[in-house]
């Protein structure tokens, strides 16, 4: 287990890190999932979890006492929406995780939005895949979610019949995901 102190120095170094390449204006945005998941371990440390970060295919942190598994997703908002990749969906699938956190970020390099979900709440997601017309990759990526900066641009990007209910859910009560790490129990 990671301490306290330790991962509140982690966050801050990967954030100094990010800050000299935003001032080399050098756009590499590898390291922003691994900052994310810091990141993320970070703020539920703040709300008095203990966090292991174990970096699994199926998920990335893990609050051992009670054997709760996060998985953690960036998406790079890019003026209009930000997405998180499932691939083919079988994490959800699968069930190899019990909550989401999806984190969109902007292009100075930084957290914008955190938003939430329990595992069941993204279960729609593999059971709809996308096709070309929303995922950039249908045939190895169909299985994303998509926020977008507000529902009236979501209702005019995704035809109706590519619309998601999760989706649907959060563009019109975001505050039932974004930063509600409470639901994670």
């Amino acid at each position: 287990m990671i301490k306290k102190q330790d991962l509140a120095n982690v966050v801050q170094k990967l954030e100094d890190s990010l800050e000299a390449l935003g001032m080399a204006e050098h756009e590499d945005t590898r390291i922003m999932p691994i900052y994310i998941e810091y990141w993320v371990a970070n703020e539920l440390v703040k709300f008095g979890h203990n966090v292991q970060i174990v970096n699994r295919r199926s998920f990335d942190i893990l609050l051992p006492e009670k054997g709760v598994r996060i998985e953690v997703k960036s998406g790079k908002y890019n003026g209009v929406v930000a997405g998180a990749s499932f691939g083919k969906g079988d994490q959800i699938k699968n069930a190899a995780f019990d909550y989401c956190v999806f984190a969109t970020y902007d292009i100075d390099l930084r957290v914008e939005e955190s938003m939430v979900f329990r595992l069941q709440e993204l279960e729609e997601i593999a059971k709809k895949p996308r096709t070309k017309k929303v995922a950039m990759y249908p045939k190895t990526n169909p299985c994303i979610l998509l926020r977008y900066d507000s529902f009236d641009q979501y209702l005019r990007y995704i035809e109706k019949g590519d619309r998601l209910e999760i989706e649907l859910n959060l563009h019109k009560f975001p505050e039932k995901y974004v930063n509600r790490w409470e639901k994670i129990k």
